[in-house]
């Protein structure tokens, strides 16, 4: 009898595993009336130095949900709703200053191409609010994804661009993001995403290029849990404002390492 049950459930993880859905892939959308959830928290630390001086130093806490829903199997509703809590010290002080990041963004997503060679494009309306730092930042933003899936390799690359609706402090021009990738998924078990990022603000000149990745581990068919970090390699702002109030400055560097965990859940 004990023999009989073990291997009906021996049947059943193999037929429930082999029946997963490429949730990770970073082309995966929800399908026609599934709706897909992402959560996401973490830690970040940053870091500004000017010749060698350190200027600011900032630690934060992130949190994140990103919602999908399908209208069809390759039109998806997208949104998401995080925040930011953020400690950090202007030069010469020991005191640590709070600050608090609110964020939403809603918008479309379309595959349209979904064999071997994958086309995604999408845009998003989303807001920002910085209580003590930039103030209220509007947005629009459209992105486009391209990859090509060799078995369970799939090397792609991603571009967007972001630009300000509104905003007080930040400033009215673009924001660039790229990053070119290589997902591996194995046996329907995990999965494995990494890359190169490269972004480039245009209100601070700033040049950043990180590296990226996220494992993560099939708990069911359609849900994974999964670590991420992320390191910058190179991090560079020509001027940067330290606070509302303060000066602008030059030659600055930037150092910064996140890491956090992701639940995807998809119904």
């Amino acid at each position: 009898m004990l023999k009989k049950t073990l291997l009906t459930l021996g049947v059943l993880a193999v037929a429930g595993t082999a029946s997963a859905e490429d949730i990770t892939n970073p082309f995966y959308l929800a399908r026609k009336m599934q709706l897909g959830s992402i959560t996401s928290v973490g830690l970040e630390e940053s870091i500004v130095k000017n010749s060698g001086v350190r200027l600011i130093q900032s630690n934060r806490v992130i949190a994140r949900e990103d919602l999908q829903f399908g209208l069809t199997d390759s039109l998806a509703i997208i949104g998401g709703i995080g925040n930011t809590w953020d400690k950090w010290k202007n030069p010469g002080e020991t005191s640590e200053k709070d600050n608090e990041n609110i964020m939403w963004d809603a918008g479309m997503a379309w595959n349209i191409l979904s064999g071997p060679a994958k086309w995604q494009v999408s845009g998003i309306y989303g807001q920002n609010r910085l209580e003590n730092f930039d103030g209220e930042y509007k947005f629009v933003k459209a992105e486009t994804k391209l990859g090509y899936q060799f078995q369970r390799l799939l090397p792609y690359v991603t571009g967007s661009v972001e630009i300000p609706v509104a905003q007080k402090k930040k400033g009215d021009k673009f924001t660039y993001n790229a990053k070119a990738g290589i997902y591996q998924g194995k046996c329907e078990v995990w999965a494995l995403d990494t890359g190169i990022r490269l972004m480039y603000d245009e209100n601070t000149e700033a040049r950043y290029v990180s590296a990226e990745a996220e494992a993560s581990y099939y708990l069911t068919p359609k849900t994974t849990i999964g670590v991420y970090g992320s390191y910058m390699l190179d991090g560079r702002m020509k001027t940067r404002k330290i606070d509302p109030d303060g000066d602008w400055l030059g030659n600055t560097h930037v150092y910064d390492r996140a890491a956090g965990l992701r639940l995807r859940m998809f119904f």
